[in-house]
């Protein structure tokens, strides 16, 4: 008998014998029926079938056969006797039809209660070894294996153990063979073909777990070691990391507990090529999984040596395979960690062992670590694999950082790039986590000492430090900080001459280099956090005296990050202002000693705040100047809520000192000044002394003397309000109740008249009408909140200013010209140029100035003249528009006050 020459006769073969064999069944036929099955066998003899090829065969050829073996037994011994036909078939003329049909009667026969079950079980094994090819050779075993499944004696364990190890020992000695069969170039293509068929093997080691049940004993001392034995002799890369894997998911977790030692000792003798970390990973995968679906303390307890079982095998390996790569070591490493953290989630010891013996493999390697290897150290320190199931936490990392020395060690033998990659995402988890659950009564974190902090900060050195200027060589090198005491205010007010660091480079800054950096403003969130962590339940003394230490500790660490306090600094500096408040609420609520140690400590941290803003200057120098500035007003404006006038007036003339020597751009100084004008205007603390007519005297000065005169107008009569104090509810004032307002018509008077002049000075007529009526504006609202003998805005003045507007607005008028502009070259002109609105667009700020956004850029002369006409009128609408709606004002006031109707507009 021959088989067919290609797959597809081969199936329609097949088919075409099972229909002729169950045809013959069914006329009680059974020696024609194994004739037909015999010949549809031959096909197995096929030698240039791949793996999935023969499985299809095979699958066709299996469903017919147990078509026949249910014939075989239904027909015990009426028809026929197995016994007889088990002899019979053994005269086929072909090995493959020969040991099919032998195991179909034989399977058959052991279904029988009569049969020598252990004698036919014993023969069909030993014949199987009558097969050598590989792939013929697994199916038929594996045939056998299917056909014996539910057949093997009852309570004979022993047997039926050593009857499936046979099995799968010869099987795996096939598929190991078939790695050798072939040209050599067809390696890789047999691998393949040997990992489509390597279940075939693995199905006996499913067999092997469910007859050893729950016999512990029969797995420890015969089964785990014969399939160990089996594995490690073969030398078969491709089959020691199937069989090494199978084995850990097939049998169950107490198993694998209590002979975890054969197991990992096992893996110290695969061949080098074997990933071992892939098996222990497989391996404490499972063990992970075991505590997550027992959770009972009983289950716990099975094994209190789990630990010391893996670290032993640990040091075993690197002593055994010095050889094992990082990119080998390191996984295998972690997984062993993220087993521990399982294991034993409290105990953070065995995580810093691990990690130190991370530090020792990565300092005997001797070289620097490649950066295609750094995800590794990245996936260790920041344990990603186990923060993925969202069991860790900021606590939980921060209580890695306290206890482990090794961690800190291990983080800073790292690449700098790396280093901060690493703290970068540690900042991410304490920050979201702090934002999600933390409370002020129950903080996520919780640090209470300078050294806990110290050890926090320590790892975050390479992140506080620029980037610039860490290179690989000194990143462990500690900072100076001697050059923090240069350039210190001095006792007048004026700043010394600042030592920077790259002085050369600071004329060369930008904008765009002041940009805020995402790193640094994780720091400078952290730095919220740690006072925010500080124990609540502290004596309130104590909690003062611990976030001032604390936030001394941040200081100094930020500090080294040279020019990037320009970040962080800004935190400490808000940080101090809680803490005067709280100082302040306490000395509410103190009496006498008490009281007057918290207003000393109030006064103390005023100074702690002003020399962070003078380290501000001193590192940053003026490039940082309107922060600075900001910082000093807003300082100055929290004492005078605390009324605290002398320190106020120390503040506001630190940033005066600020605006003159250093904000020299025109618009800068206009924001800075109106900045300026706002926290004068309500303070109140400053009135003794003269204080306070001093700073405002000096504001006024320097809005008269803006480079731009619109500026100028429009700073002076904002400076009048410095003169005219209003209500602030929330310290219990009240117009009309409250009689001690600051208040002095006269200079309300002279600012706006000041005003007005620059305003009529301006060459521009229609900036100049337009400033006119913003002054308007204001008279009317000194007009509306005081009368005429208080705030000397009387009605004449205003009658007088709307004449002035409208004389000039009329003149407006007559510079309007007419426009004719063709609509069809104006739509031309438009497709040519996209970028050129056909309208002009003004944009009206919040301080009444204005700004074009139109294009500037033109057409052709001819256009452009009409269009400038264009330009020119729709500018003059807008202090047209402006006054009018002034007037409609007006008129609707008259309604409601009287005083309104003497107004002649």
């Amino acid at each position: 008998m021959s088989y067919s020459e290609t797959l597809e006769q081969a199936i329609s073969t097949v088919k075409h014998q099972a229909v002729q064999m169950q045809r013959c069944l069914q006329q009680r036929k059974l020696m024609d029926a194994l004739k037909y099955a015999s010949i549809m066998l031959t096909e197995l003899r096929k030698p240039d079938l791949s793996p999935k090829q023969y499985y299809e065969l095979y699958i066709l050829i299996f469903d017919s056969l147990s078509i026949l073996s249910s014939y075989l037994v239904e027909n015990h011994p009426k028809g026929h006797h197995l016994a007889d036909l088990y002899e019979l078939v053994q005269y086929a003329g072909n090995v493959i039809p020969r040991l099919y049909l032998m195991i179909t009667v034989g399977t058959s026969y052991l279904k029988c209660p009569d049969s020598p079950r252990e004698e036919i079980l014993k023969d069909m094994i030993e014949m199987c070894r009558g097969v050598q090819n590989p792939i013929r050779g697994l199916f038929l075993r594996y045939y056998l294996s299917q056909r014996t499944k539910n057949l093997l004696p009852p309570d004979l364990f022993e047997f039926n153990a050593n009857f499936v190890i046979t099995n799968f020992i010869e099987m795996n000695k096939l598929w190991v063979r078939l790695q050798h069969t072939g040209p050599l170039r067809q390696r890789e293509q047999r691998t393949r073909e040997r990992k489509e068929l390597q279940i075939l093997v693995g199905s006996q080691l499913v067999r092997l777990s469910q007859i050893v049940d729950d016999n512990i004993q029969l797995y420890k001392d015969q089964i785990l070691p014969t399939v160990l034995e089996q594995a490690v002799q073969c030398r078969d890369v491709v089959s020691q990391e199937y069989l090494l894997d199978a084995i850990c998911q097939v049998f169950p977790d107490e198993f694998h507990l209590v002979t975890l030692d054969q197991l990992l000792n096992s893996t110290l003798h695969l061949n080098p090529e074997v990933s071992i970390n892939k098996v222990i990973l497989t391996l404490t995968d499972r063990l992970k999984g075991y505590m997550d679906r027992n959770e009972d303390d009983d289950s716990k307890k099975i094994d209190n040596n789990l630990f010391e079982v893996f670290w032993n095998y640990l040091k075993n390996l690197d002593e055994e395979r010095p050889d094992l790569s990082l990119e080998q070591f390191v996984p295998l490493i972690e997984s062993i960690l993220g087993l521990s953290l399982r294991w034993y989630p409290n105990d953070l010891q065995k995580l810093n062992i691990l990690y130190k013996f991370t530090t020792k493999k990565c300092k005997d390697y001797g070289k620097v670590i490649p950066s295609e290897l750094e995800y590794l150290f990245l996936n260790l320190l920041t344990l990603k694999n186990e923060n993925e199931s969202g069991l860790l936490n900021a606590n939980f990392y921060y209580e890695i950082v306290l206890q482990c020395d090794s961690f800190r060690d291990l983080l800073s033998i790292q690449s700098v790039a790396l280093q901060r990659n690493i703290v970068s995402k540690l900042l991410d988890i304490f920050l979201q986590t702090s934002s999600e659950t933390d409370t002020q009564a129950n903080p996520s974190l919780v640090i209470d000492s300078k050294t806990k902090l110290d050890s926090l900060l320590s790892i975050c050195e390479t992140f506080i430090m620029d980037k610039s200027s860490v290179s690989a060589a000194d990143k462990r090198k500690p900072q100076n900080d001697e050059n923090n005491s240069n350039g210190i205010r001095t006792k007048n007010g004026s700043f010394d001459k600042p030592v920077l660091v790259n002085n050369n480079e600071e004329n060369n800054e930008n904008e765009s280099s002041w940009k805020l950096d995402p790193d640094q403003e994780k720091l400078a969130k952290l730095c919220h956090l740690i006072i925010r962590s500080i124990n609540k339940s502290l004596p309130e003394k104590k909690n003062i005296e611990l976030q001032i230490e604390l936030l001394f500790s941040i200081k100094a660490w930020f500090l080294k990050g040279g020019k990037n306090i320009k970040y962080t600094f800004p935190a400490i500096v808000t940080n101090f202002w809680k803490l005067i408040r709280m100082c302040h609420l306490l000395s509410i609520r103190s009496k006498s000693k008490k009281k007057l140690f918290y207003e000393n400590l109030i006064k103390q941290l005023f100074k702690y705040a002003s020399r962070c803003i003078n380290d501000l200057f001193n590192i940053c120098g003026s490039s940082f100047a309107d922060s600075l500035y900001k910082l000093n007003i807003q300082s100055a404006s929290l004492a005078d809520q605390l009324s605290l006038g002398e320190i106020a007036y120390d503040f506001f003339s630190q940033a005066f000192t600020i605006f003159e020597e250093f904000l020299n751009d025109s618009r800068t100084q206009f924001q800075a000044l109106v900045y300026m004008a706002q926290a004068l205007q309500k303070t109140r603390s400053l009135h003794e002394d003269t204080y306070y007519n001093s700073l405002v005297v000096r504001c006024t000065l320097h809005s008269s003397k803006l480079l731009k005169k619109q500026d100028q107008c429009r700073a002076v009569y904002l400076c009048s309000h410095l003169w005219w104090a209003t209500e602030i509810a929330l310290i219990g004032e009240e117009e009309g109740i409250t009689t001690d307002f600051y208040r002095e018509g006269k200079r309300v008077l002279e600012c706006l008249q000041r005003s007005l002049r620059i305003a009529d000075s301006t060459m521009d007529n229609v900036q100049s009408s337009e400033l006119m009526v913003e002054i308007l504006n204001r008279c009317l609202y000194y007009f509306i909140h005081g009368n005429e003998h208080q705030t000397h805005v009387s009605v004449k003045y205003i009658n007088g200013l709307i004449e002035l507007i409208k004389t000039n607005l009329r003149s407006l008028k007559m510079e309007q010209t007419d426009i004719d502009i063709d609509p069809q070259r104006l739509s031309e002109l438009h497709l040519d140029d996209p970028t050129l609105p056909l309208d002009t667009t003004f944009i009206i700020g919040m301080d009444g100035s204005y700004i074009n956004v139109s294009q500037k850029s033109g057409p052709a002369p001819s256009i452009t003249s009409k269009l400038n006409s264009t330009f020119l009128n729709e500018m003059i609408q807008i202090p047209i528009q402006h006054f009018n709606r002034t007037c409609e004002y007006i008129y609707d006031q008259r309604e409601v006050d009287d005083r309104f109707k003497v107004i002649v507009i």
